[in-house]
């Protein structure tokens, strides 16, 4: 097998694990069902990953990297001001929880991952990283000053990911049809500058 094969198949069986995580969910999406995705014999698996979780971490690694990359993306599009950065990070959060849905469900997985993972830790760091710059950088200018920088980042990720499940889950809409979730997400970032 060419390497480039072999980088596609690797390729391959990551999108098919998103597809059939997305079919049955993380819990019950096997090797098997992935590899008959992509008209492999599951042993093909071995070869890239060494079992469910090796391939599970490898695609929740993709994840964060994705969700990086819009956070980032969101960030730049936005002034600093007025802790405006860090809604929009939240806001990327919780549309990456929409439009990424089975992959955003995994990477929240520990009981299914590699938490050791080295590549995993690292697209976790990173994404702490950004967070932690961003609210730096708004508090520099005023937001949140007294609140320190790693529990601003802890309130704001609890809160985006708390709407994101609920989101997921169809439990805002169901209980509070009248509420707007990105003016929630509004509201967020005002407490938590309430709380500076």
């Amino acid at each position: 097998m060419s390497r480039q094969s072999t980088v596609d198949l690797r390729a391959r069986l990551l999108r098919a694990a998103e597809a059939e995580i997305a079919a049955t969910g993380p819990a019950r999406a096997s090797l098997r069902a992935i590899a008959r995705r992509c008209g492999v014999s599951h042993q093909a698996t071995a070869h890239h990953f060494v079992d469910r979780a090796g391939l599970f971490t490898a695609l929740a690694a993709e994840g964060h990297d994705l969700l990086l990359e819009e956070t980032q993306e969101a960030i730049a599009a936005v002034p600093v001001e007025g802790g405006q950065q860090v809604a929009a990070a939240g806001a990327a959060y919780v549309e990456f929880s929409r439009r990424h849905a089975a992959l955003f469900d995994l990477m929240y997985r520990p009981d299914l991952l590699r938490n050791d993972d080295e590549r995993l830790l690292a697209a976790r760091l990173a994404q702490r990283e950004l967070m932690l710059a961003t609210i730096a950088a708004a508090q520099a200018r005023g937001w949140g000053a007294d609140v320190p920088t790693a529990e601003l980042a802890t309130l704001g990720w609890a809160a985006v990911h708390g709407l994101a499940v609920l989101q997921r889950d169809l439990v805002v809409s169901a209980v509070y049809p009248e509420v707007d979730l990105d003016s929630i997400l509004r509201r967020v970032v005002h407490v938590l500058d309430q709380l500076g």
